[in-house]
């Protein structure tokens, strides 16, 4: 296969250049500046491109990957970088890139990615990477983000309804944000709110604004969400709390695309673009009536899914240098380590707040320390509960199932589910506190609740 080099070092390129001659390849090295470089690619065969980000102080890997697509040259191309930014990143998923190799690599890594042309059921190796918007940042490894990052593209490029799932504390807003910064309406506002915070009876003035004296208080023309966006990026973020019967009236909006202030009869054009955010399963809740199926499938035309903390533990190093070194500049700490003995407390623990949790079980260990390490019994955010779990709640599943067989495994979990959902009732009754508590939907809680016979409303009576 004959392969191209793109890169302005030329010990790097040569590197390469030996590696693929090994491996009976033919590899042909540029540094990105020579004349009529995509005429001269085309007109030697090559089969694959390996670029680099960074090409010289004028010229970045992407700007001339896009001059090679304009001049009509499509080939399959991989992408070296010895470090990220969000800008590049989601410019590369923009334009079709979906290999990246992260310097420093070694010969297998580089190989595996070029066997993907001859051989394609090569996998795609693991690199750390982030994603920065601002002063936040998407830390995790290249296998947990690679299919978030290529989606932020997809988004980024065109105007369809995204719709992000995932836990509290994963990131749904970053992500909605990334997408807006990276498309062309960034030099536009993002407009973030929150469904599940704003009373029923306000929310159609909050959206859609409202005239001076459409209701009793209304002392004065208010300029809703939807205005406010413009032509930038409006993030609905809960989506799944929102009343039934405000449902439909946003139905109508995103159809429409027009909408009228409270009280007003001059008819407004919505310019924007719209995210939306949910904890809950708005397919699920839309097959129990209780989430408008047309609604959920006007808001999904792409969905992005955040992986929870427990689903991207080996990340979790990564994150706590990350959250170190921010917490260094926001609360004026000097932290220059954790310790393995704390890092192995943070692994144990269950993160059912999950990034969020994280970041501030590290910030408040970076105040609790005396030293420069973060160390294990500075982690005082909450109990290790392994040695709990381990002798009490496994031991009684265990038995359980020794003595009544695996068979037994479906009644076991649902003697446990109830037993749980009794408890936190008796505790607390409020349904939108519990269900805050416990990281799920009102109408997902309820449902439960039902089920188990633990909770009747008064409709049911």
């Amino acid at each position: 296969m004959k392969i191209a080099i793109i890169d302005d070092q030329q010990e790097i390129r040569y590197s390469v250049a030996k590696i693929l001659q090994r491996n009976q390849h033919t590899p042909l090295q540029f540094n990105g500046e020579e004349f009529e470089l995509s005429l001269m690619i085309e007109e030697q065969g090559v089969e694959l491109l390996i670029v680099d980000v960074m090409l010289g102080e004028n010229l970045t890997g992407i700007d001339l990957i896009k001059q090679f697509k304009k001049a009509g040259l499509n080939l399959p191309i991989i992408l070296m970088t010895a470090y990220t930014t969000p800008t590049n990143m989601i410019e590369a998923s923009k334009i079709g890139i979906k290999d990246i190799l992260q310097k420093p690599f070694d010969e297998s890594q580089l190989l595996e990615l070029v066997e993907k042309y001859t051989h394609p059921s090569s996998k795609e190796k693991s690199a750390k990477k982030s994603i920065k918007q601002g002063e936040e940042e998407f830390v995790g490894s290249y296998e947990t983000m690679k299919e978030i990052y290529k989606k932020i593209g997809i988004a980024a490029n065109n105007d369809l309804a995204i719709l992000i799932y995932g836990e509290t504390g994963t990131g749904k807003e970053l992500i909605a944000n990334l997408i807006h910064t990276n498309s062309e309406r960034s030099a536009h506002p993002f407009i973030a709110v929150n469904c599940a915070s704003i009373p029923k009876e306000l929310f159609e003035s909050q959206l859609f604004g409202h005239e001076k004296g459409s209701f009793t208080s209304a002392d004065k023309q208010h300029i809703g969400f939807a205005e406010q966006t413009g032509e930038g990026t409006l993030f609905l973020d809960e989506i799944g709390e929102l009343d039934i019967e405000l449902q439909s009236k946003l139905l109508r909006f995103l159809e429409t695309k027009k909408f009228r202030r409270v009280g007003g009869t001059k008819e407004l054009h919505f310019e924007g673009r719209i995210i939306s955010a949910t904890n809950a399963n708005l397919k699920e809740q839309s097959q129990q009536k209780s989430f408008r199926e047309d609604l959920y499938f006007r808001l999904s035309m792409l969905t992005i899914t955040m992986p929870t903390l427990k689903e991207r533990i080996q990340d979790i190093p990564i994150l706590c240098e990350h959250f170190i070194a921010k917490a260094n500049r926001d609360l004026k700490t000097t932290i220059s380590s954790i310790s393995e003995e704390a890092i192995k407390k943070l692994l144990q623990h269950h993160w059912r707040g999950n990034i969020r949790e994280l970041r501030n079980t590290i910030y408040s260990a970076c105040l609790n320390t005396s030293d420069d390490m973060i160390k294990a019994d500075d982690i005082k955010e909450f109990e290790d509960t392994s040695s709990y779990e381990k002798k009490g709640i496994e031991q009684f599943c265990r038995d359980f199932l020794e003595q009544e067989g695996i068979e037994k495994a479906y009644e076991l979990e649902h003697m446990m589910q109830k037993s749980f959902l009794q408890v936190s009732f008796a505790l607390c009754s409020n349904i939108t506190q519990l269900s805050a508590f416990l990281n799920i939907s009102r109408n997902t809680l309820k449902k439960q609740l039902k089920e188990f016979g633990i909770y009747e409303s008064e409709e049911d009576k």
